[in-house]
């Protein structure tokens, strides 16, 4: 999966079911970076939900994720298999 991460990022965690990042970026500009990245790899936004935590769920074929933005130490990233 081709992410938006580049020198002003931190990886925190990468497996196989789950990503984390925190970004220097905030939640907006990483926002749109990483819903942007998403949809142009094939996947699809199903729901979203822009509470204190920004949530957001997408579909591709039979694969399910969820992307989490929150705040932590300007922003951070999480990103997980369904």
């Amino acid at each position: 999966m081709n992410l938006p991460i580049n020198k002003d990022a931190a990886v925190c965690l990468s497996t196989a079911t789950k990503f984390q990042a925190a970004h220097k970026a905030d939640r907006e500009t990483v926002t749109k970076m990483y819903v942007d990245s998403l949809k142009n790899n094939g996947w699809k936004m199903t729901a979203q939900d822009l509470s204190a935590t920004y949530h957001f769920d997408f579909e591709r074929g039979t694969e399910s994720i969820t992307l989490e933005v929150y705040e932590w130490q300007k922003t951070g990233v999480l990103l997980k298999k369904r």
